[in-house]
Order: C-alpha cells, then sequence, then structure tokens
C-alpha cells in the first residue's frame, strides 16, 4: 500500500528531497514503519528532468533508500496532467514516469505502475459553452423557434463527430502507449502498467468509457484505476465496473481509498476492496491513500473485509509493500 506525496508544483529533486524530509519521513518515524511505501506525484517538468538523466535517478532512488522510503507506483492525478491538455504532451508525460519509475523500484521489485486521468476533453468544453441566442423579429416567433431547433440539431451532429473522432484519436494514443511501456520493458527488464482512472470533464467518467478507450491497447499494460469517489460520481457499483472490466479482459492495476471520514465513500471502499482482493488471487497491483493520515483507516478497512495483512503482502509481481 503506497501513500500519495503530491508534489507536482516541486521541479527539482533538491526541492523533492526537502518536501520529502519535511512531510513524509517524520510520518514514517511516526509510523514505527522499516520502509514507507509512497506513490509521487510528479508534474511534467520534474518528470522529464529524471526521465533525461540516468545520474538523477540513480540519485534520487540513493536518497530514497536513506531515508528508508522506497516507490513502487506513481501517480499522475488530476493536478500534475499537462495543463495545455494535449493528448501527445500527455502521452509524453506519461512515458517519462515509466522511465523515471523502472530506475526507482527496489531491487527486488520488477513491476510499477502508473495511475493517470486523462487530458479534457475537448468536445466536453465545446458542449457546456453557452449559445448566444439569434435575433427575433417581431412577430416571427414560431420561425424563430424552428431555427433554433435546426441549429441545435446541427450543433449536437457536429459535437458527435468532433467527439468520435477524439474517441478515435485517443484509442490510437493507449494503442501507441502500450507499444512505448513494452519498449521500456524490454530494455529494463521491468514491467510498468498504466492505470487509467475516470475524471469529470474527460473522455472517460466510468468502467464503460474504460473498455472503449482501451479496445486497441495491450491489457497486460493498461489497465484501470478504481477509486470509491469515481465510483459514486458514475453511480456504479464496484460489482458493476468490475463485472464490466473482467468481460473486457481488462485488470485493475490500482485501487484509490478515499476519505474514511465519509461514511458513504468508506462503504464504497470497503465493497470495492471485498470485490477486488477478496477472491482467490488479489486482482490489483497496488493500492493506493490519500496522505499518511489514511493509512491506518486503511488498514482497518481491509480488516473489516477479512483481509488482515493484505497490505503487508505483496501483490503479485511487486514483492514489496508497506
Amino acid at each position: 500500500m503506497a501513500t500519495v506525496v503530491s508534489v507536482e508544483n516541486v521541479k527539482d529533486v533538491r526541492a523533492l528531497l526537502r518536501t520529502l524530509d519535511a512531510r513524509v519521513v517524520p510520518q514514517r518515524q511516526r509510523l514505527f514503519a522499516d520502509v514507507l511505501s509512497v506513490s509521487l506525484r510528479l508534474g511534467p517538468i520534474l518528470a522529464a528532468t529524471l526521465a533525461s538523466s540516468l545520474g538523477l535517478r540513480q540519485r534520487l532512488r540513493h536518497e530514497l533508500a536513506t531515508r528508508r522510503l522506497e516507490v513502487v507506483t506513481l501517480d499522475a492525478g488530476p493536478d500534475a496532467t499537462p495543463s495545455d491538455g494535449s493528448w501527445r504532451t500527455w502521452w509524453m508525460h506519461t512515458l517519462d514516469l515509466a522511465r523515471v519509475l523502472v530506475d526507482l523500484l527496489p531491487e527486488d521489485s520488477q513491476h510499477g505502475s502508473i495511475s493517470t486521468t486523462l487530458p479534457r476533453s475537448a468536445t466536453a468544453a465545446l458542449a457546456r459553452a453557452p449559445q448566444p441566442p439569434a435575433p427575433v423579429a417581431p412577430g416571427a416567433a414560431q420561425e424563430a423557434a424552428e431555427q433554433a431547433a435546426e441549429r441545435a440539431a446541427d450543433r449536437e451532429h457536429e459535437l458527435h463527430e468532433l467527439r468520435e473522432r477524439e474517441w478515435q484519436a485517443a484509442a490510437r494514443l493507449m494503442a501507441d502507449l502500450s507499444g512505448g511501456l513494452t519498449e521500456i520493458a524490454w530494455h529494463t527488464g521491468r514491467l510498468v502498467r498504466v492505470a487509467v482512472e475516470a475524471a469529470p470533464q474527460t473522455l472517460v467518467s466510468g468502467s464503460k468509457d474504460v473498455v472503449r478507450l482501451l479496445e486497441r491497447a495491450d491489457p497486460a499494460r493498461i489497465g484501470a484505476c478504481l477509486s470509491a469517489a469515481q465510483l459514486a460520481d458514475a453511480a456504479e457499483s464496484p460489482a458493476q465496473a468490475l463485472t464490466r472490466l473482467r468481460r473486457a479482459r481488462l485488470s485493475v492495476v490500482k485501487l484509490r481509498l478515499g476519505n474514511h471520514a465519509d461514511p458513504e465513500l468508506a462503504a464504497t471502499a470497503r465493497t470495492m476492496l471485498a470485490a477486488v482482493l477478496g477472491g482467490v488471487r488479489a486482482d490489483c497491483d497496488h493500492l493506493e491513500v490519500d496522505g499518511t493520515e489514511e493509512l491506518d483507516a486503511a488498514r482497518d478497512e481491509l480488516g473489516a473485509v477479512g483481509l488482515d495483512g493484505a497490505a503487508d503482502r505483496p501483490m503479485p509481481g511487486v514483492g514489496r509493500a508497506v
């Protein structure tokens, strides 16, 4: 189980280490953890810098080990998604994160993951944009209403075509991302999988969209990230989402647990954990919580569904956990 450390605004390794020393190392000491697993939420600038320098990656790995911290998963949450909204920029950022992660993994781990949301949908923004009303001449209300209906139909058709083109481009890029991840694995001998998380104002609002997005991607490289909050937003139950993903032969790469102080989200998280991890084998790579203060609550949730100690057992191929 990894705790998210938001460092998306950090631009260099020194600043990253100062953040870890101030915010994370004291928490590891408070928890009496021999090693604390952290999920770094890296922004595009630092990710690109690290991806371009083996020396910097090796230094960061050494500094993490010195602080008894380890990284088996990275998080490219909504705040770390490239600000220009470009799919190509997002693709480059995701592969930069994969290149960084393979060199941060502990020696006894050959498998990491990256969770990400997609760039904002251009057609979603257009659909929300208000249309100015056309001037109406006196006595022409009926004609104006017919013209307005015709314009609305034309606009809906145009948005549908634009959205279909956006879906096609996104599906192609996911296939390209699969290829990039395969190349990294071939060169390094380490596997990194990407977990796509649904988010507002993107193409993906639920598991049905994840299935459509990944229809041309390699399921061994890319899967889904499920969270209690996302399932609630999509009005999906964990069982519904998991069934849809399994029918498409897609896996849950990461589970993100929400704020335990919200009773509804806590109940959804408990059901999600039972559905995904309660079978014969664990069906995800990593568990993630937002901050070290959520770790104890997450362990309680695991215990509530009969998975005591699951956070301390390695997931398939990972080999390390908190």
